[in-house]
């Protein structure tokens, strides 16, 4: 009697520690991270750097960027999945340095029919070792996110964004000397248009369009800033 006890004892244990390997299997595999039919996705891109050649397009041929046209971004965002896609929806704010380094010189003429002083650009014909427009911008950019449920990630993300020069100057350093005027006559303050990002990780490329001009209808009409360059998200 005892003999069968025991044997059904075994036995029971036996059922039972393969059930419970069973459950714990189950169980690691549903919380898995990369279980694609049990993924849940995660706020994630929320810190934002980035470092961007920095131009105008637009501009007469005669004007000549040069490679000192380096602009820098900085962007922290809310980052909003949709529930439990590939997909999410981004938002927040954000400063942007936009420098335009060529031969480019400000002017400006009074016109006596409208009584208004306009803005116009020429080209700089003395050597300088210095010739920049800058601009510094608060913005807030809107994005649609798209991330794979892969162990390395890939994501793209397509967005605009609006923003306000909230600051701007142009620097000169030539042979009169360094001379920097704030507040350029006739800049547009309103900027909005387009970013655009691709990359795996925490590298991504990246590039923005404006669709607002340079300038207002008091300044040389046409012309839009632009930017490529390279994003790195740390978190």
């Amino acid at each position: 009697m005892k003999k069968v006890l025991l044997h059904c004892l075994l036995f029971f244990s036996i059922v039972f520690s393969v059930n419970a390997q069973k459950d714990t299997a189950k169980a690691l595999k549903t919380v898995s991270e990369f279980d694609l039919k049990n993924y849940k996705s995660d706020p994630k891109d929320r810190l934002i750097f980035e470092i961007n050649y920095t131009s105008w397009m637009g501009i007469s041929d005669v004007i000549k960027p040069d490679w000192k046209c380096i602009g820098f971004g900085f962007y922290t965002l809310f980052d909003k999945p949709i529930a439990n896609s590939n997909f999410s929806f981004g938002y927040g704010l954000g400063f942007y340095g936009h420098n335009y380094s060529s031969n480019a010189k400000f002017a400006y003429q009074f016109d006596s029919i409208s009584k208004q002083t306009l803005t116009f650009i020429d080209t700089k014909k003395d050597s300088y070792k210095s010739n920049r427009y800058n601009e510094r911008s608060i913005e807030i950019p809107l994005e649609f996110r798209f991330r794979t449920k892969t162990k390395t990630t890939f994501k793209m993300m397509l967005g605009a964004k609006i923003g306000y020069v909230a600051s701007n100057f142009f620097k000169i350093d030539d042979a009169n000397g360094k001379i920097r005027m704030y507040d350029i006559k006739n800049v547009n303050r309103l900027r909005y248009g387009m970013n655009f990002r691709i990359g795996v990780e925490q590298f991504c490329l990246t590039a923005s369009y404006y669709f607002s001009e340079v300038f207002t209808d008091k300044g040389q009409k046409g012309i839009h800033p632009f930017s490529i360059g390279i994003a790195i998200i740390p978190y």
